[in-house]
């Protein structure tokens, strides 16, 4: 209770770091007077708080090319007037792709002056998704899933050989640019658990990918890091099997399905054009009865 009046205080005047380190200190109950740095490495991959920088400041141009204005229009173009400011993600992405993976305080600047709102209501979009970096990254991206059935299945032994064979550690870069090593939670393929996802902004907007690789074990996941590094296109999803399925093999399925079988579109699309013509035609002869009739 004391942490907490202390903290109320601390609202009303203080600097932020104090009230920072007193916000910590009503959570846990802690006062060591270290926690707010701690923390932040911990559970944040990079900063949130905008500092000037001699790459990264407002006076420092930022536009789209002429191909990517080109995706911009079609981007918009799927959203009302009144609702362009939804399109701010994609927006977003297109200039983070363009940007050889970060984004600048320009290109969030310049994607507010496209959807015409306010640049903080773009700042707040690109602080709260990690999949926006605010920092400069690698020409790829190395993001390892961190969630617990990835976990339970080795993704903290690949982390570390990843770690050790780059020479970086989590959240950082390698010295030539060419790889930063990250986290992401769940992605989806719990199955093919361990995983990584690698985006690639080594050929920028163009050449950009984001790829699954699946069924990783250390030695593997180096190999993957090494292809890539020599300009190789590694298999992209599992490095083991060609579907997600059990460890063990698959148990389902192991048959000619006995149906109902999903319609053939392509047939039901001639059967529904063959109605609309036919459909058209005993119009057309109708009317024409009905002129002929009047005469």
């Amino acid at each position: 209770m004391r942490a907490l009046l202390r903290f109320e205080k601390a609202v009303r005047g203080t600097a932020i770091a104090q009230v920072q380190k007193l916000q910590w200190e009503a959570w846990s109950g802690r006062s060591d007077g270290q926690v707010c740095e701690r923390t932040a490495r911990s559970f944040a991959t990079q900063t949130f708080n905008h500092r000037d920088t001699a790459d990264n400041n407002a006076k420092i141009p930022f536009d789209f090319t002429e191909e990517n204005y080109e995706k911009v229009a079609e981007i918009l173009s799927y959203y009302p007037p009144n609702y362009e400011r939804s399109a701010c993600i994609p927006l977003l992405d297109l200039a983070q792709q363009q940007n050889k993976g970060w984004l600048t305080l320009s290109a969030m600047n310049k994607v507010a002056e496209i959807l015409g709102v306010a640049e903080i209501r773009v700042y707040e979009v690109a602080t709260f998704y990690s999949m926006f970096n605010r920092s400069k990254v690698g020409k790829y991206h190395v993001m390892i899933c961190g969630t617990t059935p990835c976990m339970l299945r080795g993704a903290r032994d690949i982390e570390d050989a990843l770690s050790k064979h780059l020479g970086i550690k989590k959240f950082e870069s390698t010295k030539d640019g060419m790889f930063t090593l990250g986290e992401m939670e769940c992605m989806g393929s719990c199955v093919n658990a361990p995983m990584f996802v690698v985006a690639d902004y080594s050929n920028g907007t163009k050449g950009y990918s984001y790829n699954y690789y699946e069924d990783l074990t250390p030695e593997t996941a180096v190999e993957i890091v090494e292809k890539l590094r020599n300009g190789e296109k590694p298999v992209v999803g599992s490095q083991i099997r060609s579907k997600a399925e059990p460890a063990g093999g698959q148990t389902t399925l192991l048959s000619e399905p006995m149906g109902p079988m999903c319609r053939d579109l392509e047939e039901l699309k001639q059967k529904l054009a063959e109605e609309a013509k036919a459909a058209a035609e005993a119009a057309a002869a109708a009317a024409a009865a009905a002129a002929t009739a009047k005469k």
